[in-house]
């Protein structure tokens, strides 16, 4: 089912395993091929990512490949140990 992005945005983002993530700022979106490549966050200072973003006030992107449900909330896989891969300190 299509989804449209300004349904995507401000919807809150939690883990499969219910730990608050953040909130969708901003969607990214490669045009050419009409598909969504992540979900921009914020609210980042609130959530289990708190301590492994360098500036939680920052926004962090979540690939999109990560979402494993979306409906009133977003559901993503939880990070490992050390946060998601990609984020950096």
């Amino acid at each position: 089912m299509p989804i449209r992005v300004k349904d995507i945005l401000d919807k809150h983002v939690y883990t499969t395993k219910a730990m608050y993530v953040g909130k969708v700022y901003d969607v990214m979106v490669d045009v050419e091929n009409g598909v969504i490549k992540g979900l921009i966050l914020s609210d980042i200072s609130k959530g289990c990512l708190k301590d492994f973003v360098s500036d939680p006030t920052k926004k962090v992107v979540i690939p999109y490949g990560l979402i494993t449900a979306i409906g009133n909330i977003i559901l993503v896989k939880p990070p490992a140990e050390n946060g998601y891969s990609f984020l950096k300190r």
